[in-house]
């Protein structure tokens, strides 16, 4: 056994954190978002990290509250010592389970009146008065009281403390700052009537990572992020730095002549006599792995794959290698396609070796929860 996993499924590569890139990421968001309250969202398990190590790394970094969408990750925030607030971002709609969220001081999301009726009853039952932030629903389509038909809730108040009002964004790629600005404007209109029936609602919230780095608070009194702490947001960050990756060392060395394949479908054709190195690791460990969970529009994948055509080198995959020897380091090409365990990266014309380290961007959400982490500290 390791500490991370079954044997069985132990792996040569090692997912290193950089607790320096991490806080350098915070002060941006920080300096991005002006007076807004930076709310770290660490759902996933910290996002691929480990809850526990994530937050060990942002208590003292003055993070203003913590979100998360299990409650089992919440209660384990407030086990692992954490005493700012916490919101959960998922309704809990189990009476036990949501008593447990009550005593712990957990801040509920209220987007239904079903979930009112059941947090009146644990109510009356302790004499506690549940915290909310109330969801709207503008666009995602997921949780919380539609925008434009909100119920009355003026009776609300009376047992619970309403602290907050949020949404999400649906991020839309096609015009994405005016979908986020009719969102946001939906959410406005939502808080609107909810002061016409004489209800504040507290502290308002809408953007996510993108949104943040691209747009800052939208004029809101908070932002929700989870990937730009990280330093892996899509949009706008380009300040902020990696603080997550995988490293693995090169196993073997191989030399082949002109004309030799290479990796599945024998994709990969060699235009001269070449020395690869193969790495154990892959899709299996998270390696090249993404999000995408629908094909690109015809038109957009036509131009995408002419381009890749056409502009080889600019989106030529390339790796970064480390010599174990003296520390030198470069970036090399893949060679092929990877598969579950195994990826081939061209060392020709490099003095790289067995041995030497190969770091491989990842989005440790997808990395096998086997991996060991080690975390360089502040």
């Amino acid at each position: 056994m390791n500490s991370d996993g079954n044997l069985i499924f132990q792996k040569q590569t090692v997912m290193k954190i950089d607790a320096s890139a991490i806080a350098h990421n915070v002060q941006v968001i920080r300096g991005t978002i002006g007076k807004a309250r930076l709310i770290a969202v660490v759902k996933e398990n910290g996002y691929g990290m480990g809850l526990e190590r994530e937050y060990n790394i942002l208590k003292n970094l003055h993070i203003d509250f913590f979100a998360v969408t299990n409650a089992n990750e919440a209660l384990a925030l407030r086990r692992f010592g954490c005493k700012e607030d916490i919101l959960l971002m998922s309704p809990s709609l189990d009476k036990e389970e949501a008593a447990e969220l009550l005593q712990n001081d957990i801040i509920f999301m209220l987007g239904s009146m079903k979930q009112a009726v059941l947090l009146k009853e644990l109510s009356e039952e302790t004499g506690l008065a549940p915290r909310v932030h109330l969801a709207i629903e503008t666009g995602m389509g997921r949780y919380g009281f539609l925008w434009n038909r909100i119920p009355d809730l003026s009776a609300l108040p009376a047992f619970l403390k309403i602290e907050g009002c949020y949404s999400h964004l649906n991020g839309k790629p096609a015009g994405y700052e005016k979908e986020a600005r009719r969102q946001l404007d939906r959410l406005l209109s939502a808080t609107e009537a909810l002061k016409k029936q004489g209800i504040d609602p507290g502290i308002r919230h809408i953007c996510n990572s993108a949104a943040t780095m691209s747009l800052g608070n939208l004029g809101l009194d908070a932002v929700r992020c989870g990937s730009a702490i990280l330093g892996k947001c899509a949009r706008g960050g380009s300040r902020l730095k990696n603080s997550v990756w995988l490293e693995a060392p090169i196993c073997l060395t191989a030399e082949l002549p002109k004309g030799s394949t290479a990796g599945y479908q024998a994709c990969a054709v060699l235009k001269r006599d070449s020395r690869l190195g193969l790495v154990r690791a892959g899709h299996g460990d998270g390696i090249m792995l993404g999000y995408a969970d629908n094909p690109e529009p015809l038109m957009h994948g036509i131009v995408h794959l002419i381009a890749v055509k056409l502009l080889k080198n600019r989106y030529r995959k390339t790796v970064l290698v480390t010599s174990a020897h003296n520390g030198k380091k470069a970036r090399v090409p893949y060679v092929g396609r990877s598969g579950v365990a195994h990826v081939m990266i061209d060392l020709t014309d490099t003095p790289f070796a067995e041995g030497d380290i190969v770091q491989f961007n990842v989005n440790p959400l997808f990395v096998h929860p086997s991996i060991p982490k080690e975390v360089e500290s502040l």
